[in-house]
């Protein structure tokens, strides 16, 4: 497997509330990207808690034997476990009563692509185009599938950092599971801190034409950057063989 992970507290904001993990494991590689909310310090730590708990969830419940479908189950109750955690943490301490925080996964496993997410944070498949695979919960997101606005509207519409859906927010959460036949793309997942400057044409350029997938996630923040970086950027790009012996 080979990838590339950059976290950047972006150019106007005094704390970076993103979060991110890359399991590179051969069986498997995944990458968790968090973007965390809520003041005084609360989003950082609810980022920080979702990484973790999906990763120890993970590490205890995942096995050679479960087929894809089995694993995206575990998976979708590695998200309600940590949302769970999370929101009782947050009703038991003051300091951080109200923090939530995106959660956003992406699993290559049996030549198939698990997505899971909730939230605004997105992963994308990249080969000859770029896919975006998750879909925003987020109310422009909303507008949009109404046809209320178009997708360009909501790049600049006031309300475009309204989520509906956050990991830790309500006792329960509704987790997005996708998954997709695996043919060698490249897998990248982000906060809103790298889409919101950033166009999907542009991360797969910069993505494409380059070998070395660090080097790439590097150049995207520091474009996020150059553009203003009004939020903390996170992105993580990841890929691997087509392996022939996988179902």
């Amino acid at each position: 497997m080979q990838f590339g992970a950059v976290t950047d507290i972006g150019m106007h904001r005094k704390i970076n509330e993103d979060n991110y993990y890359v399991n590179e494991s051969d069986t498997f590689p995944y990458a968790v990207v968090a973007d965390g909310m809520g003041g005084h310090q609360a989003g950082e730590v609810a980022s920080m808690m979702v990484v973790d708990i999906i990763e120890n969830h993970l590490e205890k419940n995942l096995d050679t034997e479960l087929d894809y479908v089995e694993a995206g189950e575990v998976i979708r109750q590695a998200f309600i476990s940590a949302n769970s955690i999370i929101y009782n943490y947050a009703k038991n301490h003051y300091k951080v009563m109200g923090m939530g925080t995106t959660a956003t996964l992406a699993m290559i496993y049996q030549n198939k692509i698990i997505t899971a997410h909730v939230g605004d944070s997105r992963a994308y498949m990249i080969g000859d185009e770029i896919k975006q695979i998750t879909k925003d919960h987020s109310y422009v997101q909303e507008l949009v599938s109404r046809g209320e606005i178009s997708p360009e509207m909501a790049k600049n519409h006031p309300k475009k950092n309204y989520i509906t859906r956050a990991m830790g927010a309500e006792d329960t959460v509704k987790v997005d599971i996708s998954i997709k036949p695996y043919n060698g793309e490249t897998l990248v997942l982000c906060s809103d801190g790298l889409t919101n400057f950033v166009e999907d044409d542009e991360i797969r350029t910069y993505i494409k034409n380059k070998s070395n997938l660090q080097k790439s996630a590097e150049e995207l923040v520091a474009l996020a950057n150059e553009r203003g970086g009004g939020d903390n950027i996170t992105i993580v790009a990841l890929e691997r063989e087509k392996c022939d012996n996988e179902q």
